[in-house]
């Protein structure tokens, strides 16, 4: 009792140490709830509408179109500079494709599955141009009976092949991808179409705009027009203040909106190359590499232990595999048989080089063949099989027979040299193209590689060639470790002594930097990571961003695709989302040019004002003088000699009479003054229907040129802008 009646007398303390307990709780959780969100929040790409794109999805979907490029190439690499491009193009793609999604929810389109098929049966998506090369017909078109049947055989082709030819599995399996892809894209691609035809019947006219539209097409007028251009008064001449920048930033205001924060940013961007030194040492590396090829038959061994860029290839190929060495093609047929070319730089791909011409030999450019490959435990195992097919073979048995024996086709293909040549390929690879080269008609060998064993026919060999077995050492000159710390201790002693950027500015050229200016940086905008590329770039990009204030200036980067460039960046002005202020150097560019032009044009219309005829026109001073015809209110003449599209002038002849002058108009490019001689309503019946049609069909080109697929994506980009997207692809 005693126990309970203390309990009870301090109960308003243990209700208050119970709360706080119970606060402190809650605020544990609160704040790991906080972490977490912005745990899962940094691993987000961005997002479109509040859907959020995390790192991997968006990566994925990088591998794939990259997998893609892959097999369209015909490569299993890509430069940094493809995968650059494909991200941003992945992005975009995204970006669009929810816009799009998000606007034909509202009425209710959507894509079946029946509208798959009938696109497929079409053929004319341009999804399906990617398929074209492996499912085609004839006419290079997309064939889907072609695609059909090798759905259907998919799985038995890969199981024959896991058995026969391993290899070809991941062959199959990139193709099924390919299509995966492309059905995907072809559905997307359906939604926009649909999209665009409720786009298209929501242009509509009516008799007094088809009337108009009609006339202002047909009407043609030919007139003599005399032209003084803006360009006759000197800039020095025209002074311009800051209320009047002001007054046409007003005008124009719209035109400024930016949806991201940006930054004016200047930086210098030092790239390392090789030295004198480095370039001398390459070369007497090369010579000795030059007198072994001179005096050894094992060109293999001292090709393979150089720098070469090429591998060496025991193999004749025609002078179109060297197509991308044209110092080395050029030369070909001037060298004689086991002679060396004396070591050379070569500016062109900046390598030092030297090659050996092992042999020329006549061979076919084209070869029917086929073959059966001998599946075995063992390469030692393949041979003896191959060699047991061999006999049959020569026994008189039927290759087909044996074939199918052995679960393959054994059909004949022509073996075309611009399908396989090139410098680099491996052992086995070029093992078998020499023997294709090499075996005479209706001729039979087994040919032997690491992988195994293949009987090899060919049946027909077309258009002999020469063809060159080429031991190449072609070294790129790179920079020395001595190099790059040279040029990293010089630009660390210049940012350790200027260390603002009015001083970077000022002293950059003494020491031989140059200061690179960009305005209206965004996070969306690639062109600094494309110019000098590597992680480093990425990593002044995210200071930018996320870490600096106006004037700052970042530490030395150390970048490049090849680690090949020292950069450091400064923040010379900060804008965040909205409109660009009027004294935005890039803003206050533009602007200056159009009251410029428009202050010039109320001059010179100054000037002309008195001028009443075409024969006074032509006598002013600095003025052009040309004859045009066929001019209709849509054709929007110009001068050759300006070469500037003027609407003001058509307008102006449009209306007036035959033999009339227009009197001073004020156009885009200069004042123009003109003399109708002559109007042609041409024989065209007007038919209010079809003009009708026709002027709704052509609003609605007009915005479909604009935006789909089109240059400036017109109105994605204007529904973008309502879509609050979210870029942080440069975190990453």
């Amino acid at each position: 009792m005693a126990a309970l009646q203390k309990i009870r007398s301090k109960g308003g303390l243990l209700i208050a140490g119970l709360g706080l307990a119970l606060f402190a709780f809650i605020a544990e959780e609160f704040f790991r709830s906080i972490e977490t969100t912005s745990a899962i929040n940094k691993q987000q790409v961005g997002e479109v509408y509040g859907e959020k794109l995390s790192v991997q999805d968006f990566q994925n979907m990088v591998e794939e179109a990259s997998e893609v490029m892959k097999i369209q190439r015909q490569t299993d690499n890509l430069s940094e500079q493809d995968m650059e491009n494909i991200r941003q193009q992945v992005w975009q793609s995204y970006v669009n494709n929810k816009v799009i999604e998000h606007e034909t929810e509202k009425f209710g389109l959507f894509v079946t599955d029946e509208d798959v098929q009938n696109t497929l049966r079409e053929g004319r998506a341009q999804s399906l141009m990617i398929l074209a090369p492996f499912f085609g017909n004839q006419n290079g078109q997309f064939d889907l009976a072609s695609l059909q049947n090798f759905l259907k055989q998919y799985d038995q082709m890969v199981a024959q092949a896991a058995q026969t030819a391993p290899q070809q599995v991941e062959q199959l399996q990139s193709i099924k991808n390919l299509w995966e892809y492309a059905e995907k894209e072809l559905r997307k691609e359906i939604l926009r179409n649909k999209f665009y035809v409720l786009l298209a019947q929501s242009f509509i006219s009516n008799p007094v705009t088809a009337k108009y539209d009609f006339e202002a097409r047909t009407e043609q007028s030919n007139a003599e027009i005399a032209a003084v251009p803006y360009s006759t008064i000197a800039d020095k001449d025209v002074q311009i203040t800051d209320s009047e920048l002001k007054a046409m930033y007003e005008k124009y205001k719209e035109n400024f909106l930016t949806t991201v924060e940006t930054r004016d940013i200047k930086f210098i961007d030092v790239p390392v190359t090789a030295s004198a030194a480095d370039r001398a040492a390459l070369q007497k590396e090369v010579e000795a590499l030059q007198a072994k090829l001179e005096s050894t038959d094992d060109v293999a061994a001292v090709v393979n232990s150089s720098k070469t860029a090429y591998p060496y290839s025991n193999l004749a190929m025609s002078k179109n595999a060297f197509s991308r060495m044209s110092d080395i093609s050029a030369s070909l047929d001037s060298m004689s048989t086991g002679s060396v070319k004396g070591t050379y730089y070569n500016a062109a791909d900046n390598t030092m080089n030297t090659y050996k011409l092992i042999s020329k030999i006549q061979a076919p450019d084209s070869v029917l063949c086929r073959q059966i490959f001998a599946p075995a435990e063992s390469p030692e195992k393949s041979k003896v099989l191959a060699d047991s097919i061999f006999k049959a073979l020569q026994g008189g048995a039927d290759f087909k027979a044996l074939a199918k024996k052995y679960q393959q086709p054994g059909d004949s293909s022509w073996a075309v040299s611009s399908q396989y040549e090139g410098p680099g390929l491996g052992e086995d690879n070029a093992k078998l193209i020499s023997a294709i080269n090499t075996i005479p008609t209706n001729g039979i060998e087994v040919v032997s590689t690491n992988q195994g064993s293949i009987v090899l026919q060919v049946l027909d060999r077309r258009a002999m060639t020469t063809k060159y077995n080429v031991a190449i050492i072609k070294c790129p000159l790179e920079f020395s470790k001595t190099t790059y710390n040279d040029a990293l201790g010089k630009i660390n002693r210049f940012l350790a002594a200027n260390r603002t950027l009015e001083s970077i500015e000022k002293n950059a050229g003494k020491e031989g930097y140059l200061v690179r200016d960009v305005k209206n940086f965004s996070s969306s905008d690639f062109s600094l990571q494309q110019y000098i590329g590597g992680s480093g770039t990425k990593e002044a990009v995210r200071w930018i961003f996320d870490e600096a204030e106006k004037g700052d200036i970042s530490k030395l980067y150390e970048c490049g695709r090849n680690n090949d460039h020292l950069l450091v960046v400064a923040v010379s002005d900060i804008y965040k989302q909205g409109f660009l202020p009027w004294d935005n150097a890039g803003v206050k560019d533009f602007l200056t040019k159009l009251v410029l032009q428009d202050k010039k044009g109320e001059k010179l219309m100054a000037q002309l004002k008195n001028v009443k005829s075409i024969g006074e026109a032509k006598k002013q001073k600095g003025a052009v003088v040309e004859n045009l015809t066929g001019v209709t209110l849509y054709g929007y003449p110009q001068l050759g000699a300006i070469g500037v599209s003027e609407p003001a002038v058509a307008g102006a002849i449009s209306k007036t009479g035959t033999g009339k002058y227009t009197g001073p108009v004020k156009g885009a490019a200069g004042v123009y003054m003109a003399q109708v001689s002559g109007k042609n309503k041409g024989s065209e019946k007007f038919d209010k229907d079809a003009e009708m049609l026709q002027t709704a069909q052509r609003n609605f080109r007009y915005v479909y040129s604009q935006s789909y697929n089109g240059a400036s994506e017109w109105l994605i980009n204007y529904l973008t802008l309502k879509a609050d997207v979210v870029d942080h692809r440069y975190k990453f």
